[in-house]
């Protein structure tokens, strides 16, 4: 795979850091990535990434831009409201880089459609702040050995995982919450959420998907992240041997 020279140019300040060769920006541009959700940490995660060099994604949210959005989702602006997330987000980060590929679904997903919706990924990428849809892509991932970050975040605090789903070595979202039921987590809509504390999240989501689509080493740990402390600790978990995922 040839680099473009508008590429180059685009991406010349990382492409000479002594840790990311054209090697490593050509292996980033042949995965593919899924994301789902773009709120306050799908926005600016997909956003680093693009400008990173990751050309293939797609984008699956199925939201319209609402006003109360924009104190943490910075692909939007108030010109956008009522218009499609995913819609948008695609304009905004061809912007960015002109050559990627950018496949958008407009619709949340749910047991009929997570097949069609997240075949053929390199990784996913989940931001959706509902229980029942992170368990159902929980799920789907494990089973079928898709490498999976999950991310949330909320008041001034963000969490972000990468399970790899290697079958010899499984460590899942049910492995950490074994139960069906929701966990008793309060909720942004009642709580609230610091814009920098989704953004932050956001930055380390996408730094820990590059760190895995380069083959730099990532241990089995959560990241947590403090936007008002300035704080980001790592904590090493281990698989349960009881998971009800199987």
């Amino acid at each position: 795979m040839n680099i473009s020279e508008q590429e180059l140019e685009i991406f010349s300040r990382h492409l000479i850091l002594k840790e990311f060769d054209e090697a490593a920006f050509k292996k980033l541009q042949k995965k593919k990535i899924t994301l789902i959700g773009l709120g306050g940490i799908g926005c600016p995660a997909i956003q680093y990434l693009v400008s990173t060099g990751v050309k293939n994604i797609k984008l699956i949210d199925g939201d319209i831009v609402q006003k109360n959005n924009l104190n943490r989702q910075l692909l939007f602006s108030i010109n956008d409201i009522k218009k499609s997330k995913a819609v948008v987000a695609k304009e905004r980060l061809k912007n960015i880089n002109p050559e990627c590929n950018i496949d958008i679904e407009r619709y949340n997903i749910n047991s009929k459609n997570i097949n069609d919706a997240l075949n053929n990924s390199s990784l996913i990428i989940d931001t959706t702040d509902n229980w029942k849809t992170m368990i159902l892509i929980n799920r789907y991932c494990v089973k079928r050995s898709i490498p999976l970050i999950s991310s949330s975040a909320i008041g001034f605090d963000g969490q972000v995982i990468l399970f790899k789903n290697k079958p010899k070595n499984h460590l899942c979202l049910q492995c950490i919450f074994p139960t069906n039921k929701e966990p008793d987590i309060s909720r942004c809509d009642s709580v609230g959420i610091a814009g920098i504390a989704a953004g932050m999240t956001g930055l380390v989501t996408a730094q820990k998907a590059l760190n895995f689509l380069t083959n730099y080493k990532d241990d089995n740990y959560i990241t947590m992240i403090n936007a008002k402390s300035l704080k980001i600790t790592n904590l090493m978990i281990e698989k349960n041997k009881k998971c009800r995922v199987f």
